[in-house]
């Protein structure tokens, strides 16, 4: 793999992931039903870095498996301060 591909793939998804912790945190933290709002904003960025990923990238099984980290390591990063932020609310 390349390393700027694997490098604009890190961070366009640490990239996804601040600003859909913005939008959380600005509209969607406090209201009714905030976590799953959340989940369909942080679903729908999913879906679309994994789109633009795989146009990035070779299909090779290595690249799958770098890009299935990176989503498993991105998700945790996110999921954690939302889920501290509901939980104090």
């Amino acid at each position: 793999m390349n390393f700027l591909d694997s490098f604009i793939i890190v961070l366009l998804i640490a990239l996804l992931n601040i600003i859909v912790y913005i939008i959380f945190k600005k509209y969607l933290y406090g209201k009714q039903d905030a976590g799953m709002k959340f989940l369909v904003v942080n679903l729908s960025k999913d879906l679309i870095w994994l789109v633009i990923s795989l146009i990035i990238i070779e299909k090779t099984q290595a690249n799958f498996l770098f890009i299935v980290i990176c989503f498993l390591i991105a998700s945790f990063l996110i999921y954690l301060p939302i889920i501290k932020l509901i939980n104090k609310s």
